[in-house]
């Protein structure tokens, strides 16, 4: 159960790796253009990035669940065989995002928001020179 409780930990940091790079390119895309981007560009990006967030977060969230459902279930089972309690609190205590899984999704949210703006609405203006 341990094994598969460190595999779901890796899921959460896979979602994370995949999100955070993705979010900045493409405001680095919006940023680096040259001219304003007409409406159905902007509608169709934020289409895009809208199927990409759901992906995203329905993904956290069941990878953060399934992470808190096995991080209880070893709590409630105790020490496996040759690892002392101190090692397995510690690897617990690794394991275990109590509530700021939350906090993480909230962060995602409002980011995702903040991207969505500048597809909608920064992106149609005139870029600087």
């Amino acid at each position: 159960m341990l094994e598969l409780a460190f595999k779901a930990h890796g899921q959460v940091v896979d979602f994370w790796k995949f999100f955070v790079p993705s979010a900045l390119v493409l405001l680095g895309w919006i940023f680096a253009r040259k001219d304003p981007w007409p409406w159905p560009q902007r509608w169709a990006v934020a289409a895009g990035y809208l199927g990409f967030v759901v992906f995203n977060l329905v993904g956290l969230t069941e990878s953060y669940r399934m992470l808190e459902t096995l991080v209880g279930e070893l709590r409630a089972a105790g020490s496996p065989p040759g690892l002392t309690g101190a090692a397995f609190d510690a690897v617990l205590a690794r394991l275990d995002m109590g509530s700021g899984w939350l906090v993480g999704l909230a962060f995602h949210v409002a980011f995702d928001l903040l991207v969505l703006y500048f597809i909608l609405f920064w992106a149609g203006r005139k870029p600087p020179s």
